[in-house]
């Protein structure tokens, strides 16, 4: 006679196989349900772009091609004979301290401050430096070859596109095939890969820190050479900011100008004339 097993043995010999849910890869704790990556590769685009624009006009109000308002008061300095080769080369040298400080002074808000999970964070620095300095020199660059309106091509090319194609808060799968295309050159996309590598997945260089590395190097040195090659072509053609002999009328009537400002000495006064005389 077969013997019958018990209750808790049906149960498990009626329904054998158990399916339960688990997540893959948690997320740590202080990640935005997974958008911290996203917010750190966008204020790092900020930071370059920011930092371009910044120096930009400071190095120009510097050298006396544009002006400076600051309130009521506008100043506007004598312009100083340097070529765009040596303009454009002062605002690189600039920028790579400057976007060093803003990706760090950004990282010690985000985890220090506000305590984001952060557990490659010197990692995670240079790296946000890398593609902040990549977007400042491409900045300075439209700046140069551009002008004023290379404000809004950077606007339009690092910012607006790189929003609506980076994959952050929409999957890419989910994306036109024209922002799909966008994606693969942008930088913002090549950011947040990088830095959910840092954050999410141990830095693990297949995870997209290589990927992020690659595009932010690359586009570091394309827009360094595209900036070099059309600004001294600019300078071959003579195709000055300002034509020397204008600098120099203009440094020669600001020079009249200061000594003419100065206050003249006054002619020392006479002591009086004594109507005595000379002793005998």
């Amino acid at each position: 006679m077969k013997p019958t097993p018990a209750g808790a043995t049906s149960a498990v010999l009626a329904d054998p196989i158990t399916l339960s849910s688990v997540e893959y890869r948690p997320l740590p704790p202080s990640s935005a349900l997974g958008l911290s990556a996203f917010y750190i590769a966008l204020v790092t685009l900020m930071c370059g772009f920011v930092a371009g624009t910044i120096i930009n006009a400071t190095v120009d109000a510097g050298t006396g091609y544009a002006a400076t308002e600051i309130g009521p008061r506008w100043r506007q300095r004598a312009p100083l004979p340097i070529n765009r080769w040596q303009t454009l080369l002062t605002k690189w040298l600039m920028a790579l301290p400057i976007t060093g400080l803003l990706t760090s002074l950004a990282l010690a808000v985000a985890a220090g401050l506000l305590g984001m999970d952060a557990p490659h964070v010197a990692y995670l620095w240079l790296f946000t430096w890398l593609c902040a300095a990549s977007v400042a020199a491409g900045t300075l660059a439209l700046f140069a070859i551009v002008g004023t309106q290379g404000q809004l091509i950077a606007l339009i090319l690092f910012v607006y596109l790189g929003l609506a194609s980076a994959g952050g808060t929409v999957p890419i799968e989910a994306l036109p095939s024209t922002l799909k295309l966008v994606s693969q050159i942008e930088p913002l996309r090549q950011i947040l890969s990088g830095t959910r590598s840092i954050l999410y997945f141990g830095a693990a260089g297949n995870a997209g820190l290589t990927r992020g590395i690659i595009a932010a190097t690359s586009g570091l040195f394309f827009w360094l050479l595209l900036g070099a090659m059309v600004v001294r072509w600019y300078d071959r053609k003579g195709l000055d900011r300002l034509q020397p002999d204008l600098i120099a009328y203009v440094q020669q009537s600001v020079s009249a100008y200061h000594a003419q400002a100065q206050p003249q000495p006054q002619p020392q006064a006479q002591p009086p004339r004594s109507d005595l005389g000379t002793p005998q």
